[in-house]
């Protein structure tokens, strides 16, 4: 997968860190996640926009909340995941993170985290106001970098990532161990799929 792609852009939330009980529970509470409601209302989320604004000052007004609430359950990053960037940087990929979480929350995890420098560019749904499975951010990245989208993949935890990255017509990499069971995720058929982030890097190094 590694040699297949020039530019990986990732989900955050159950991806490369893990998820919080907040975070865990709006997902279950938010039709969109559902794969099948996702089908049935796909001309939804095919009405693309390419030409977004992006204003990072969208969440700050809760950012006290989220400090305090930081303080008591710190994020985490998943096994594999510092590994993972680093042997990206070292084949000199590009890398650029894409998620539903707020623009004051993800940043200040990427930086807490000690993460933030492996992007080339990070950017928060809510900059622009489009959620996935709408696959507006994505797109935006692939034009950000002009990759040719046949060498572009998203990488995420749930079915929803799976189908964001279909709609935008880049390849989608499903990866176990977050906030959706392994089977859920192979019910969307993704183009690659790993049990976890260490899958990923264990099968760069057979195919070499």
């Amino acid at each position: 997968m590694i040699g297949d792609n020039d530019l990986f852009i990732f989900d955050w939330d159950g991806t490369l860190s893990t998820s919080t009980l907040i975070v865990a529970a709006s997902r279950l509470l938010t039709r969109r996640y559902d794969p099948e409601y996702i089908k049935r209302n796909e001309a939804r989320y095919k009405s693309i926009v390419r030409n977004v604004r992006i204003d990072e000052t969208r969440s700050r007004e809760l950012a006290w909340l989220y400090d305090t609430y930081v303080r008591v359950f710190p994020p985490r990053l998943k096994e594999g995941a510092v590994d993972l960037l680093r042997h990206l940087r070292r084949k000199r990929k590009t890398i650029a993170l894409f998620s539903d979480s707020k623009s004051y929350r993800l940043t200040a995890e990427l930086r807490m985290l000690r993460v933030f420098d492996y992007f080339d560019f990070v950017l928060s749904a809510s900059s622009i106001g489009r959620y996935k499975p709408d696959p507006t951010g994505i797109l935006a990245i692939v034009d950000r970098f002009g990759k040719d989208k046949k060498r572009c993949v998203y990488l995420g935890d749930t079915a929803s990532d799976t189908l964001a990255a279909r709609f935008a017509g880049i390849n989608a990499c499903a990866i176990g161990g977050g906030l959706e069971p392994y089977q859920k995720l192979v019910s969307v058929r993704p183009d690659y799929i790993y049990r976890d982030l260490g899958g990923i890097l264990a099968g760069a190094v057979r195919s070499r």
